[in-house]
């Protein structure tokens, strides 16, 4: 039986490669990443914990507004209370949509990464030059509200076409969070040369404050 192999990648099992220790020793190294999203009303699909897929009804919207209207200010609230930064995973329509929450972003000058237009698309969706003018549209509108362009990415829903890698180091990013493949950084085949994939953390639940 033939398996179509991966083009990005070849195997490597993490024990035959050497120790690779961190400055000052430590092993280790965590990034908090927050994911900052805007949606169509109405339309695309949903998304409820208990039941993946679901229309994106009224109660799909306010769930997911709720994140811009309140618990993002919570989460921020939080990490000063315990001296911590994260990294901004920004959908750019967030830049019309709620704009106080991209001039906080910019206040606190934290690691800003480019998260598409909108998950109320796919990336994989599109043709190549649709899927380049995605990533050039999201790259630009966030460089103009924030005054600086991201450098990471990780599209929409996570998803990937056969040329994303491609697109994104062409269109000058320096590392993408779209292969959760390691533990270790894993440098991409590209046809524009490597780009480094960042392993992405398990999702977590971070608790409104009392």
């Amino acid at each position: 039986m033939h398996l179509t192999p991966n083009p990005r990648y070849g195997y490597s099992a993490i024990v035959d490669r050497p120790v690779y220790d961190w400055p000052g020793g430590a092993r280790l190294a965590v990034y908090l990443a927050l994911n900052v999203e805007h949606f169509a009303w109405g339309r695309g699909a949903g998304h409820m914990t208990h039941n993946w897929g679901n229309p994106n009804d009224q109660r799909n919207f306010a769930w997911r507004d709720y994140g811009l209207r309140v618990r993002f200010w919570n989460i921020l609230a939080m990490l000063d209370g315990l001296g911590l930064s994260c990294c901004h995973l920004l959908n750019s329509a967030v830049c019309a949509h709620a704009p106080r929450i991209v001039e906080a972003i910019a206040a606190r000058g934290e690691e800003v990464i480019g998260h598409g237009r909108t998950n109320s698309e796919r990336q994989a969706d599109y043709h190549e030059e649709d899927e380049r003018r995605l990533i050039r549209e999201a790259t630009e509108t966030i460089a103009l509200h924030l005054g600086r362009r991201p450098h990471g990415w990780m599209g929409p829903w996570i998803s990937e076409s056969p040329v994303t890698s491609d697109l994104l180091k062409e269109e000058g990013y320096r590392f993408t969070l779209q292969w959760p493949c390691d533990d270790r950084r894993v440098r991409l085949a590209t046809r524009a040369g490597p780009l480094p994939g960042v392993p992405t953390p398990p999702r977590s639940t971070i608790r409104r404050p009392s």
